[in-house]
């Protein structure tokens, strides 16, 4: 039965005629198959996400099963941002393509920046720059790797942890996501650079950006309390605009008459979420193999960082969900709070969901040059804040640096 499965999804995905279905070789065949059309890193993924999912149906209580059902509970999220924008907001983009390029006409830049400014990619940042974008080269730049930067930390990142956690620790969080923000535009430009995106259109892509990311800086630096508010009205609006969506994907599911997108479309959306939830399940029985096999490492990078062990796992923890930390934020000393701030406004979800996500929405070379961006900017922020950090804790009673 098994052999007959193999056979099957060979015939539909054919790749290598000289492999015989009757060689010898018949299972290295389909194995080679397999790595030719998968992302590897995707493929490892995977592999970890059987090696939770055997934990759990045979109970071998080797402690993977719940990292392996907490990917799961990942989907309610997803599933209103991805199918509510990814169906019903593209559609209504795509019908009024035409005003959006009068208007873009007057920008001193792409109108796909500024979703991916605003945007995560998995929150619409990606379809949306899919289609509003004026040049192919900059829909792997801005609805791929500026989505997954600035995109994710302002439509989610923001609004969650302003509202999870207590004042006094969003204030210690907030001197850490300065920081992840000042790092955004060096990965940006590394981004570019490996997209290959033309010079004249990319330098008009990162002025701006480094003027944002400025101007961002400077007022959560001077003036922290009224630029969060501004950036917390901008996440609820758009968490309105995703829940809005996503009520009329599902009233056209249920009520064809009343359908404002392809029902096709909304089944896609519906995969694509499924898919990346696997993956997730895989990147988070991922780290738990990592906390449980390398706790002597992990104690060692925290006495060289001078944090607690508590920082460095949720250093782990945040590459695949910046959620995963929040219930051990409490836990974390003051510098291994900010240390992860820094780091989660570019390297969450870097295993994670986006990267799930992009994996299946975008090219091979498109998600490798989004794990390589996201890591040098949640490594800069990392290298700021040990840097910073003696200047930052000077004063801790103040909510300007």
């Amino acid at each position: 039965m098994t052999k007959s499965l193999i056979k099957m999804v060979i015939h539909n995905n054919p790749i290598d005629s000289s492999c015989e279905l009757n060689s010898q070789k018949f299972y290295y065949c389909f194995i080679r198959r397999m790595i030719k059309t998968m992302n590897p890193i995707v493929l490892i993924m995977l592999i970890f996400a059987l090696i939770g999912f055997i934990d759990k149906i045979f109970n071998l209580h080797l402690g993977l099963s719940y990292a392996f059902d907490d990917g799961f509970s990942t989907m309610l999220t997803m599933m209103y941002a991805i199918v509510g924008i990814g169906s019903v907001g593209v559609t209504l983009i795509e019908a009024h393509l035409d005003a959006i390029s009068t208007v873009s006409a007057f920008l001193p830049f792409d109108p796909s920046l500024l979703i991916g400014i605003l945007l995560a990619p998995d929150l619409g940042g990606y379809p949306i720059c899919e289609k509003i974008s004026a040049h192919t080269a900059l829909i792997s730049l801005n609805g791929v790797i500026l989505s997954s930067l600035l995109g994710q930390f302002l439509s989610f990142q923001l609004p969650i942890f302003s509202s999870a956690l207590k004042p006094d620790e969003f204030q210690i969080a907030m001197k850490g996501f300065i920081i992840g923000i000042i790092a955004i535009p060096i990965g940006f430009l590394a981004g570019g650079l490996l997209l290959q995106t033309p010079y004249s259109i990319f330098i008009g892509e990162l002025i701006p950006l480094i003027l944002i990311c400025g101007l961002a800086a400077l007022g959560l630096f001077r003036f922290t309390n009224q630029t969060l508010r501004i950036f917390g009205f901008l996440a609820k609006i758009i968490q309105l605009m995703m829940y809005l969506l996503f009520f009329l994907a599902m009233l056209g599911v249920f009520f064809p008459a009343f359908a404002c997108t392809d029902r096709a479309l909304v089944e896609d959306c519906v995969l694509t979420v499924l898919k990346s939830s696997i993956i997730i399940c895989g990147s988070l029985v991922l780290s738990k193999i990592i906390m449980k096999v390398c706790r002597i490492p992990i104690r060692s990078i925290a006495n060289l960082l001078g944090v607690n062990e508590t920082s460095v796992i949720c250093l782990l923890l945040s590459c695949a969900t910046s959620l995963a930390f929040l219930p051990l934020f409490s836990k974390m000393d003051t510098k291994g709070k900010m240390l992860n701030a820094a780091f989660a406004v570019s390297g969450s979800y870097v295993i994670g969901g986006q990267f799930g996500y992009i994996s299946n929405m975008s090219d091979s070379h498109s998600t490798t040059v989004f794990l390589i961006s996201k890591l040098i900017c949640s490594l800069l922020g990392i290298l700021l804040m040990l840097k910073f950090y003696p200047r930052m804790n000077r004063d801790k009673t103040k909510n300007s640096i």
